[in-house]
């Protein structure tokens, strides 16, 4: 008897342990795939429709979206997480909704505040809220018009420092502020005056193109200092900045190096900059002057030049010391605790680097087709670099080893006389990103409008194309001088992207 309940006691002493390594396991794999797995990227959805689909249409890889409505540029990538799906959702809600004045009062403060606000617009300010310059991810909504208000754009000023270098004008910041809260003085109004230059195609088709002059009124700090330079920038879009955030630095530098005695002079650089949260000098890429290393510092960046929104990087208000109304103006936090939260920053961060990329359209249209054999004829695609592979290192996995299409080299380029504005970190007053074209042919679903360059003097695709020069002018050259059929197909080329 004694040897049956020995026996019993084994077998339930074995049932127990067995249990318990079960309950171990179970527990082991749901806190592994929930603290761990989800950060590969990838949520237990079907994948299988990329293996199938043609590797062209593929722009951003397994980041690419079929999106057929009007916000192509807003949307998440098929199979998140839900964890990266919940961040991207509180990210894109940052970047929708506007910022309010401060109420001289911090997150803490506030009861069910939950540590996070919306306060501190301004004082001085261009714009309220991300989505103000970037609807729907993209440019801006409304494009200006001669004497409205620049919504989306703005002005850099430099003025010289008697050293053959450039400073703010007295009494100015780099970037005027057209707009401020109430009881502070705006710093200034911008203006920009349209001339139309005339030309004609080598076959005799006429075009025009608009040459802008800037001009500011209303000016609240005294007059600018002779030989100010003055300069309008317009905000580009925004998807698929976490796949050119991933590109191996040795990759952009490997263009840099091809493109060295090219035989159309063409000679892009890398434009190294300060990173302002290290104080590293590291790789600019994002920007329309590459003057921004990764998409944390150009959020924290627009949020403080933009809307006077303090962060984690910059805790403390814009204002200049003779600004005296800014000064005295109601804060929205503290350099302890900023308006824009440390969360707010992650999230926003987040759903910057996993806005998907618009699938290129028009694989079987043979006018594109033909339209994308001219523009590598042209040899448009130097610069304009059809594929490109992500690094191996970017902290959300899923953007790792991507082939993607982002018709980009991200380097600067010498765009020539016509298209200078002022120096910017390494780059001349003529030199430019290399702009992404992905997703460029749905701007007009987008953004209701098809006005292109930094101060969306093009009104459309060719006139973009004829503003380029330096080392752009023989491509610019062979595209005019194709035939009124071709140079239609080449646009249509760049529309399907």
């Amino acid at each position: 008897m004694k040897r049956f309940r020995a026996i019993d006691s084994s077998r339930r002493l074995a049932l127990y342990l067995a249990a318990l390594a079960l309950a171990c396991g179970v527990l082991g794999f749901t806190w592994w795939k929930t603290q761990y797995a989800w950060r590969d990227g990838y949520g237990d959805g079907d994948m299988s429709h990329f293996a199938q689909a043609d590797p062209r249409a593929l722009s951003g890889g397994d980041m690419t979206v079929f999106h057929g409505g009007f916000e192509p540029f807003g949307q998440s990538p098929d199979n998140l997480p839900w964890q990266y799906e919940a961040i991207f959702e509180d990210g894109d809600g940052v970047f929708d909704k506007a910022f309010i004045p401060g109420d001289g009062k911090t997150a803490s403060q506030v009861k069910n505040a939950g540590g996070t606000r919306r306060r501190g617009l301004g004082p001085l300010y261009n714009a309220r809220g991300c989505a103000e310059c970037h609807f729907r991810d993209g440019r801006v909504e409304r494009p200006y018009e001669s004497g409205g208000e620049m919504l989306g754009m703005f002005l850099r000023l430099s003025a010289p420092d008697g050293k053959g270098g450039w400073k703010p004008p007295e009494g100015y910041h780099h970037q005027l502020h057209d707009r401020a809260i109430d009881g502070v003085p705006p710093e200034g109004r911008g203006h920009i005056d349209w001339e139309e230059v005339p030309g004609r195609f080598p076959d005799g088709e006429a075009y025009s193109l608009r040459k802008p002059r800037f001009r500011v009124t209303d000016l609240a700090h005294g007059e600018l200092p002779a030989g100010t330079i003055i300069e309008a920038r317009t905000a580009p879009p925004i998807h698929g900045g976490g796949l050119l955030e991933a590109i191996a630095e040795s990759t952009l530098l490997g263009f840099a190096e091809a493109q060295k005695n090219d035989p159309d002079e063409v000679s892009g650089k890398p434009n190294y900059v300060t990173d302002p949260e290290t104080g590293r000098r590291v790789l600019g890429r994002f920007s329309l002057k590459a003057n921004e290393p990764s998409l944390r510092a150009q959020a924290a960046g627009a949020s403080f030049n933009d809307m006077g929104v303090t962060s984690p990087i910059y805790r403390r208000e814009g204002c200049l010391p003779h600004q005296k109304e800014c000064l005295a103006a109601k804060h929205g936090g503290t350099p302890d605790e900023p308006e824009l939260s440390a969360k707010q920053l992650e999230d926003l961060t987040v759903y910057m680097r996993l806005l998907a990329v618009p699938a290129r359209r028009g694989l079987d249209d043979p006018a594109a087709l033909k339209g994308e054999e001219l523009f590598k004829e042209a040899r448009c695609n130097v610069c304009h670099v059809d594929t490109v592979k992500t690094g191996g290192a970017h902290p959300i996995k899923r953007l790792r080893n991507q082939t993607i299409h982002p018709y980009s080299d991200l380097l600067l380029h010498d765009m020539g006389p016509g298209l200078a504005g002022r120096p910017d970190g390494e780059a001349t007053a003529r030199e430019w990103r290399t702009p992404p074209l992905w997703g460029i042919g749905l701007t007009g679903r987008s953004n209701h409008h098809t006005n292109f360059l930094h101060d969306q003097r093009a009104r459309g695709l060719q006139e973009a194309i004829l503003w380029h020069d330096g080392g752009a002018a023989k491509a610019r050259d062979r595209f005019m001088a194709m035939s009124r059929g071709e140079r239609a197909m080449l646009i249509r080329f760049l529309e399907s992207l």
